[in-house]
């Protein structure tokens, strides 16, 4: 190593240069550590063994370089800066940390210490430091920073998802518990603490029983808790118990098995749901299946699943089943006189005198508007079967008073027996049904036996419905057009389709005489397609032979509730229409106030897909009625079609009333039934749009219609 450059002059006679000299080789040769001298302009004139092996190059390479020929700009320029102060000011720095940068290795850290290099005469000619590698303890510095910084997030973070946790459990409508493995509690949130009534501090520590859950809940649900302790398999539960409250509880249970570090069970969380509601709304459903709406009593699924269970009683306990069918007589009059509601009312009454008069292991039962059913087992004798029809007659004929209204009705009721546990239920069902029409036909008010010896096969319904299978296929059913004309000028505006049944023995049948017993054998759905469909090829053929010159033709057909709601009816009229080539507009859809109350979302989703459709909705036989006014505005149909009134004139207000209404509502009027010129006239007075009745027109065959269409229209059809 060359030392021309060493500090200090050497001396002549050699003695102290030559010890100096020794001595600094020995510390620059020898040493690892980092030792540096350097002139006035920051070059290095001497270096330990160490430094020069810092930068990969031997001692006489370093001679000569400056910091800036060895690392970053930053750290050589505060370098250079550094020994610069200490060459104008000769104040050393001491122990100052430095980060040091390069351009082929990651950073490292040392401490420096740098001091003012002095001649013999103590001028300043340089700087000399010594640095200490500092780049572990740095690097071990920050790692315990980055560390701490990480606990000091994760334990942020848990005690931010700790108080997530607490606020869902404290929140949590659910009763959460936590138990050990002798099923004690460790922990139950606010809403366990409702359920049980009692507070956490009384419960930890302790079970279910001895805080006082009775059995036989406390035995199901330590049942369960074993069973997650012994098998390790999550489970469910669903129990009734006493809440704190009183009443009876139901509730649902998710039980989990909680493991230790090693995989062993420890204990079982639980999260339990009060049901109670569930329960409620799940009987409420059930009754509803089986239960009629209007009176709380079984509805027809309900009556012959307990005739089926009376029958098969029969078997192992001879004796004898009686069915009572009741029909009131003209209990129509009621709703049109003084509404559905009173109506209503009245059938709930119905219902609970007949199950006042009737034992408690009868059932009474409603199938549908106005008929009822009574079934009574045990019964001895015949007399004793008499006794009972006559009292339910007697019952049903005292009058009803309802907020004032006073109402006279009577019944016709048909009883049939069976002591065979054979007998079909629906046989017997028939038979008791056919001795009710048996009633109807000899004057009603009264009842009658069935007797399958005296009473021919032929009679009363049974015969109406044998030949009713076969009247479509045989040609007997036919349609007959009502004209309906504008009040304001008398034009034909359309017809309205009215079913007849061409009976082959007891002539023209009008549909108040089968079409209930179509409804209740099921051909409603196949009749009512024939009736669209031939309605529909009546109106396109009219429409054609009219032109394109004539005004549009419209054709009413009439609807019920059941056609509603069978399926695929929406796309039975759409086919109708697309197979004629008939404007949905010129389709006007019947259907009569009492199918269209209530809330029932299957008809209402119907109704609104028909008038997606484009077709006219009318309501039928609509009443003047306080009660039917108030129900207009909710009616979702376009057209009011009101039915006949006897005396308008003293209903005026009334029809004046609903003929307002509607028109608010957009939608138009047409007067039914009308029969007398002054009938006529009030509707016109009340601005009644459009009109129906023999007076303007009676039902036509297809040849009348022709005719009529061929000559204008006009009151030429009366």
């Amino acid at each position: 190593m060359s030392h021309d450059a060493s500090p200090g002059a050497a001396p002549t006679d050699g003695s102290d240069h030559t010890l100096d000299e020794v001595w600094l080789r020995n510390l620059l040769d020898d040493s690892n550590e980092i030792i540096y001298f350097k002139d006035l302009q920051s070059r290095f004139i001497l270096v330990s063994r160490g430094c020069a092996q810092l930068h990969d190059m031997t001692q006489e390479e370093l001679l000569g370089l400056s910091d800036f020929d060895l690392f970053g700009d930053v750290h050589a320029s505060a370098a250079y800066a550094d020994e610069q102060r200490i060459i104008a000011t000769g104040e050393p720095i001491v122990n100052k940390q430095e980060q040091e940068t390069w351009d082929d290795r990651p950073d490292s850290w040392v401490a420096s210490s740098k001091f003012p290099l002095r001649d013999r005469d103590g001028a300043i000619i340089g700087t000399f430091g010594i640095s200490r590698d500092l780049t572990s303890r740095v690097l071990l510095e920050q790692e315990m920073v980055r560390m701490a910084r990480a606990s000091e997030k994760a334990n942020a973070e848990l005690s931010r998802v700790e108080s997530q946790l607490r606020a869902v459990l404290n929140g949590s409508t659910d009763a959460i518990a936590q138990y050990d493995e002798r099923l004690r509690y460790r922990y139950i949130n606010p809403a366990g603490e409702r359920l049980r009534g009692v507070p956490l501090a009384d419960l930890v520590g302790r079970t279910d029983r001895e805080s006082g859950m009775p059995d036989p809940a406390a035995e199901a649900w330590e049942t369960a808790l074993h069973r997650v302790l012994d098998t390790g398999e999550p489970g469910e539960l669903e129990y009734s118990t006493t809440t704190p409250g009183g009443e009876e509880g139901w509730f649902h249970t998710t039980l989990s098995p909680e493991h230790a570090a090693g995989g062993a069970v420890i204990g079982v969380l639980t999260s339990t749901r009060d049901i109670t509601a569930n329960k409620a709304a799940e009987r409420a459903l059930a009754h509803q299946a089986m239960h009629d709406s209007v009176t709380g009593l079984a509805n027809r699924y309900l009556l012959m699943d307990r005739l089926g269970q009376a029958l098969v009683r029969m078997e192992r306990s001879p004796g004898r089943v009686v069915l009572y069918f009741v029909d009131i007589d003209h209990f129509k009059s009621v709703n049109d006189t003084y509404g559905h509601d009173v109506g209503d009312r009245l059938l709930a009454e119905l219902g609970r005198r007949l199950t006042d008069l009737a034992r408690r292991e009868d059932t009474v039962a409603r199938l549908g508007g106005d008929e009822f059913v009574l079934l009574c087992e045990r019964v001895g004798t015949d007399e004793h079967v008499r006794e009972i029809a006559d009292r339910v007659v007697r019952t049903l004929a005292e009058p009803f008073v309802d907020n004032g209204v006073r109402v006279q009705l009577s019944a016709s009721v048909g009883a049939a027996t069976a002591d065979d546990p054979m007998t079909s239920s629906s046989d017997l069902l028939r038979n008791a049904d056919s001795a009710m029409y048996r009633v109807k036909q000899h004057g009603r008010n009264h009842f009658h036996v069935y007797d399958p010896d005296s009473e021919p096969e032929s009679d009363g319904r049974l015969q109406l419905e044998a030949d009713l299978q076969n009247a479509l296929a045989n040609d007997e059913l036919r349609l007959v057009y009502q004209p309906l004309l504008s009040l304001a000028d008398q034009r034909v505006l359309g017809f309205e389709a009215l079913l007849r049944w061409e009976h082959p023995s007891w002539g023209t049948l009008q549909p108040l005489e089968f079409l209930a017993i179509a409804e209740r054998i099921g051909l409603m759905g196949s009749i009512g397609a024939w009736v669209l469909d031939t309605a529909c090829g009546r109106l396109a053929a009219w429409s054609a032979e009219r032109g394109a010159g004539s005004g549009p033709l419209s054709m009413a057909v009439n609807v019920s509730g059941g056609q509603l709601r069978a399926d695929g009816f929406v796309g039975l009229v759409a086919d109708a229409l697309a197979t004629h080539g008939i404007e949905a507009e010129h389709l006007r859809l019947e259907i009569s106030e009492r199918a269209l109350m209530g809330d029932d979302p299957e008809v209402a989703a119907v109704l609104s897909a028909l008038s997606r459709l484009g077709i006219q909705l009318a309501v039928d036989d609509f009443g003047a009625t306080v009660n039917s006014l108030a129900r207009l505005p909710t009616i979702p149909v376009s057209v009011v079609k009101l039915e006949r009134f006897t005396d308008v004139t003293r209903q005026r207000g009334l029809v004046a009333a609903v003929i307002a209404t509607a028109h608010g509502l957009g939608m138009s009027v047409v007067g039914g039934g009308i029969e007398d010129a002054d009938q006529l006239a009030e509707l016109v007075a009340l601005a009644c749009d459009d009109g129906q009745g023999f007076l303007l027109g009676r039902p036509l065959d297809d040849g009348a219609v022709e005719r009529l269409l061929l000559v204008g229209g006009g009151f030429s059809a009366v």
